[in-house]
């Protein structure tokens, strides 16, 4: 299965990001296809054969086909071979501590409050303004990275101790975006930032995924 052709779609957001980013962490062979948003590119009949709800990202390899971002992640790091410096969890325990942080920032960062600053602020004109929506966000944003803050700092050099994980890679994407809407970052995550941000596979990806944009300073 790993012979086949990997393929994945999209570029633009910070959860197309995260695939490119990962593929090159675990030094993968992959076609990228940096197809936007929002741009008509997604409404093909070609895409929406492998996506009908035409969103980005999406990934190909062979027959399987999966497009959320959690997802495909977690299918290349249990398929590909994983190079000894990533974290893979080994048991049970392992596996649900590696998802408790990735549906923290899946639901919690991403999905309350990352993407309700953006549906009101990029996308006012079809979702409409609400100051009093992104306010609450951005509130809600500060507030769960605050109360993460013991067990971040406590974990150590990544979320899962030793190695970079799909965590990490998620995490990151959200401050990412957060730093993005100019929200104000606690200074704890200083030093996490600017370990994240040195990685190669994160200074290849980034300005690709962005057409050519730098990341933004910490």
């Amino acid at each position: 299965m790993t012979t086949q052709k990997l393929v994945l779609w999209g570029a633009g957001t910070m959860r197309t990001h995260r695939t490119l980013w990962l593929a090159e962490e675990l030094g993968l062979d992959y076609e990228h296809r940096p197809i936007g948003p929002r741009t008509g590119e997604t409404k093909t009949d070609e895409f929406l054969a492998i996506n009908p709800r035409h969103k980005v990202p999406a990934m190909v390899h062979g027959d399987v086909c999966l497009t959320e971002s959690a997802a495909i992640m977690t299918y290349m790091t249990e398929t590909f071979p994983v190079p000894d410096r990533f974290y893979v969890p080994g048991d049970t325990l392992g596996r649900a501590r590696l998802l408790e942080w990735c549906f923290f920032a899946m639901s919690e960062l991403d999905a309350n409050a990352i993407y309700n600053i953006r549906r009101h602020g990029d996308l006012v004109q079809e979702y409409g303004a609400s100051p009093i929506a992104v306010r609450a966000a951005i509130e809600y944003f500060d507030h769960q990275l605050e109360r993460m803050k013991e067990r971040i700092v406590e974990a150590g050099e990544f979320l899962m101790g030793e190695k970079i994980s799909i965590a990490d890679i998620l995490f990151m994407s959200c401050l990412d975006a957060g730093q993005r809407y100019e929200l104000a970052l606690p200074e704890f995550l200083r030093d996490y930032r600017i370990r994240m941000r040195s990685r190669p596979a994160y200074a290849e990806t980034y300005p690709r995924n962005y057409g050519g944009r730098a990341a933004p300073e910490v």
